[in-house]
């Protein structure tokens, strides 16, 4: 680890809290004027560090910056790679060029920004600088590929859980893959497998998540359906951790064949945002619409319509009349 990744790996640890200049040198092992040139790189990369006369340094804790190291705190369990990015024109790009190549058996790819995020059906995912979490998680598997849907809806339910966690607000999920605050939408989740097409195996899931959490201006097309989760109380590199600390849990449960994949879908239908409403969707250019009834084992949306049973397992629906 290089130095400057050292002094702020124990600032991020220390968050909000004074370190002194002398512990620094002696945990990094170098002089203290090469621990001040440090945290003077540091914040010109804009970390937001303050220095107390007597006291040391400290990093802020409003400060906002991403890192290796600071997600690295927060991780658990199996260990996992983890890319850090300024810029990035997708995290979902690289998390499946990781996967191709299977050099990996978990990854965290995550940046500050993207110039071309991506949601579910070619839909691009607006993803300014500082004031969101953009992030894809590479998981190694060996399953049927008719797994693969729930792997969405199990990443719903361990968004929701860390947004609820932090925050004082009540997440809902819309089928499939939406995390919605009141009537806007604050998170998109976009579910990619690898697979073996022959043997109808998967080998890797590569799962995209985008959260506002700062935003406060978006573009016309998004304005009026968008929105952000503002009160979460911990860092991004905490959050991001914690996301998938909980998302690695969930998917490890549904894909290893773990008890409590029952518990997992009820949790998900009691934060449903559509059962036992009206909806609206498309299919072969025409426009349909039911009452949606029930999600079943497979992550389908059982819907009721014009007195028939009609199951779900792809494609977009609204709350609201298209």
């Amino acid at each position: 680890m290089t130095l400057k990744g050292k002094i702020r790996e124990i600032l991020e640890k220390n968050r909000g809290k004074a370190v002194s200049g002398e512990f620094l040198a002696r945990e990094a092992g170098v002089t203290r004027a090469a621990v001040w040139k440090a945290v003077k790189s540091l914040e010109e990369s804009g970390y937001k560090i303050v220095s107390k006369k007597n006291k040391g340094y400290m990093l802020d804790s409003s400060s906002t910056e991403i890192s290796k190291e600071g997600i690295g705190l927060y991780l658990k369990g199996e260990e996992a790679s983890v890319y850090v990015f300024d810029e990035i024109d997708s995290t979902q790009n690289f998390g499946k060029k990781l996967a191709v190549e299977g050099k990996t058996e978990r990854a965290v790819v995550t940046a500050d920004t993207q110039t071309e995020g991506r949601g579910r059906y070619g839909k691009s995912f607006y993803s300014p600088s500082g004031t969101g979490v953009y992030m894809s998680l590479v998981i190694k598997v060996d399953r049927d590929i008719k797994d693969f849907l729930s792997v969405t809806f199990a990443t719903a339910v361990a968004v929701s859980r860390v947004i609820e966690r932090h925050s004082a607000l009540k997440p809902m999920i819309k089928w499939v893959n939406d995390i919605w605050i009141g009537d806007r939408k604050a998170v998109g989740i976009l579910t990619e497998a690898v697979s073996d097409f022959e043997s109808k195996r998967l080998s890797y899931v590569v799962i995209g998540i985008g959260m506002n959490i700062g935003t406060e201006n978006y573009p016309d097309s998004i304005k009026d359906i968008a929105c952000s989760i503002s009160d979460i109380d911990i860092s991004r590199n905490r959050l991001i951790a914690e996301i998938a600390n909980e998302v690695f849990g969930v998917c490890e449960l549904l894909l290893t064949g773990g008890a409590g994949r029952e518990e997992l879908l009820s949790e998900y239908k009691r934060r449903s945002l559509v059962i036992g409403r009206k909806i609206y969707w498309e299919k072969s250019g025409s426009r349909h619409e039911g009452k949606a009834v029930d999600v079943n084992e497979e992550g389908n949306l059982v819907v009721e319509s014009e007195g028939e049973t009609v199951i779900l397992n792809s494609g977009e629906i609204s709350v609201r009349p298209v």
